[in-house]
């Protein structure tokens, strides 16, 4: 039972990468929850409403802004309207991320140094490593908030740990509003848990609710409609908003509504090689590339598409064309939310950002990836697995648990390497649309994609090439709010708290600067001993799947997007330098490096070896069965029921 495709439990793991250059900040401050609070219009000018959505393990090139063949007309538009940001890194996993996103701090100073789910033991009451965010950090939702913002959420969170923990929750720390998802994941369509034993909790402010439409609604339109309700529910006076929709999508178990997924089935039917090659011809033809940069072979290298058997085919197309639906159903959802700032007239006064919390989708399988889990219950998996329906008809239901493995995200981050969890670009590069206030609103688009030739999907602005990090986030709504950063020394609620690591990207939008991180500013990266370090052009790689232990890799990015030609034995002083970055920012953030039997069950299960030859073998690429053997898994653990 090795071979089912399902990294979907739980593995929402978050972000992997911390800032080194700490821009200088002065004076001691204390701050209390009301040191801001003003009229919004005390400020020069109306401030803009601010609108963050994040994705849930989206590929670098899985909208068709960034060249994909999904339909994607919203998001494209943004685009077209703002600019795409083509170098924008994130972390590997998912609830470290959210935490850089949120508080512009590195993940291990907020609490998120690893998720709770893969915490290893010697991690275990480490400061940074309490699996939720912690009170060393200050939400930009909290900073808005004091300033005379309305903040609202829908979505996920992914901050508190294990539990509702007091002082965790989205209503704990800045909104006002806000309907949760508590965990990692869950069923797009019921309260299901994605993994044995688990459960789902959903909140709305601080009171546990049962999931609205359980069984019928999908997770995109379940978090659009209570959106949109909050919007409706604090305008009228003048304030500005904070807007945070986080969707679960494009997460696994990989579902979508009835009628998404059939136009989907031709264009995969194509196969990934040839996916992945018209995603990056489009990309050259919308700047992203120069035209006469070639494809780069995938890494980990793929199977070819012919090698597969026709049922085989079929099953991979499947998969590709539910996850494809349910992205384009997203969209659809996203552009709901700009059809009524529209009818409200609140559009041109919104920012508008588009991102990822981390790259596409990992690799991890059952039941390797089932056992690299925390609080997992081994005595439900029999009744788990038997519950599942995984043949290809049923595919996209609500009674399915497929992911994919390495074969996806070498089509969902093309031409980029390695996948979520990887410290490769593929695992830390993700989307990035910017819509900037004061931008003239046009129709949007309702077409379609028909075909994977399509190009439709073209930005009338250059796309920002310049490096850009999660921890800039958070600086850039305070710029555009008028609001303060705290400095160093700053309290909040009586807690001393890190000043904001990220920099504003609002030179890189107005022209005053080509870039806002100097070609001599590290940047630290670090999830499971995955390590890695930015500077200018370069990053050095010390990743732990590899399983020959290559050490320290040296890629140039801007020349070689796919990592192809490791440049660590012809710049050896430049890995040294690069080496002592990264041995700084691990000692400033605090990097416990895990050990022991969680650890090693990361190493050794967690994704197939990036050097392999083929993905995996072709019966674990797209298993042909019928229903999970609940017995044949059993056997394959090394626990008892």
């Amino acid at each position: 039972m090795k071979y089912l495709t399902s990294a979907a439990f739980g593995f929402t793991l978050g972000m992997i990468v911390g800032l080194i250059g700490i821009p200088p900040l002065t004076t001691s401050t204390q701050v209390n929850r009301s040191v801001f609070a003003q009229s919004p219009e005390s400020a020069a000018g109306q401030p803009p409403n601010i609108l963050l959505i994040v994705g849930d393990d989206f590929g670098w090139s899985d909208i068709g802004a960034f060249g994909a063949e999904i339909s994607t007309p919203n998001l494209d538009q943004l685009a077209k309207e703002g600019r795409i940001g083509t170098n924008y890194h994130t972390a590997p996993t998912c609830s470290p991320a959210r935490t850089g996103l949120l508080t512009g701090v590195d993940w291990h100073v907020g609490g998120l140094g690893n998720m709770y789910e893969l915490i290893a033991q010697n991690q275990e009451g480490k400061p940074g490593y309490e699996t939720y965010i912690n009170d060393k950090v200050v939400t930009v939702q909290e900073l808005l908030r004091d300033a005379g913002y309305h903040t609202i959420q829908s979505g996920k969170w992914h901050l508190s740990g294990n539990t509702t923990r007091p002082g965790t929750t989205p209503y704990d720390r800045g909104f006002e509003h806000a309907f949760t998802l508590v965990g990692d994941g869950g069923n797009h369509f019921t309260n299901g848990s994605i993994f044995p034993g688990g459960h789902t909790t959903f909140i709305e402010n601080d009171t546990k609710v049962t999931r609205p439409g359980n069984g019928t609604l999908f997770s995109n339109d379940l978090y659009t409609d209570k959106m949109i309700e909050y919007i409706n529910e604090t305008q009228g006076d003048g304030k500005p908003l904070f807007m945070y929709l986080a969707f679960q999508v494009a997460h696994s178990p990989f579902m979508t509504p009835h009628g998404t997924v059939q136009k989907y089935d031709q264009i995969y039917s194509a196969g990934w090689d040839k996916i992945r090659e018209q995603r990056f011809e489009k990309q050259k033809e919308l700047g992203i590339w120069p035209t006469n940069m070639t494809l780069s072979q995938g890494l980990p290298p793929n199977v070819p598409w012919d090698s597969l058997t026709q049922e085989q085919k079929d099953y991979a197309s499947r998969i590709l064309a539910v996850r494809a639906g349910m992205i384009e159903n997203m969209d659809q959802n996203i552009g709901k939310v700009i059809d009524h700032l529209k009818q409200t007239g609140e559009y041109d006064n919104t920012l508008i950002v588009f991102t990822s919390d981390n790259g596409g989708s990992e690799a991890a399988q059952l039941p390797e990836g089932i056992l690299l889990f925390n609080g997992v219950d081994y005595a439900a998996i029999p009744e788990f697995v038997q519950n599942l329906n995984n043949t290809l008809g049923n595919l996209g239901n609500l009674t399915t648990e497929v992911n994919y493995g390495a074969w996806g995200p070498y089509v969902s981050s093309a031409p980029l390497a390695g996948f979520k969890a990887s410290v490769y670009e593929g695992g830390l590069r993700a989307p990035f649309i910017i819509k900037e206030p004061g931008s003239t609103s046009t129709p949007t688009t309702t077409s379609t994609t028909s075909n994977a030739s399509n190009t439709s999907n073209t930005t009338t602005t250059s796309p920002i090439k310049s490096f850009m990090f999660l921890t800039d986030l958070t600086p850039t709504f305070l710029d555009y709010a008028n609001v303060p950063q705290l400095s160093v020394g700053s309290t909040y609620n009586g807690s001393e708290v890190h000043p904001i690591m990220g920099k504003s990207i609002r030179p890189l939008l107005n022209g005053s600067a080509e870039e806002i991180h100097g070609i001599d500013e590290p940047i630290g990266v670090e999830m499971f001993n995955n390590t890695a370090v930015y500077k200018g052009p370069w990053v050095a790689i010390n990743d732990k799947s590899h399983p020959t232990g290559k050490g320290w890799e040296l890629y140039n990015i801007v020349n070689d997007p796919g990592q192809t030609t490791n440049l660590a034995d012809e710049h050896p002083d430049l890995v040294q330098q690069m080496m002592a970055d990264y041995q700084k920012y691990s000692e400033e953030v605090g990097v416990v490096i895990p050990t022991g039997a969680m650890a090693a069950l990361q190493y050794s299960k967690i994704f197939p070896p990036l050097n392999q030859t083929q993905t995996i073998e072709l019966d674990e690429i797209v298993p042909p069965f019928t229903k999970p053997n609940a017995t044949a898994l059993k056997n394959a653990l090394p626990f008892t029921f």
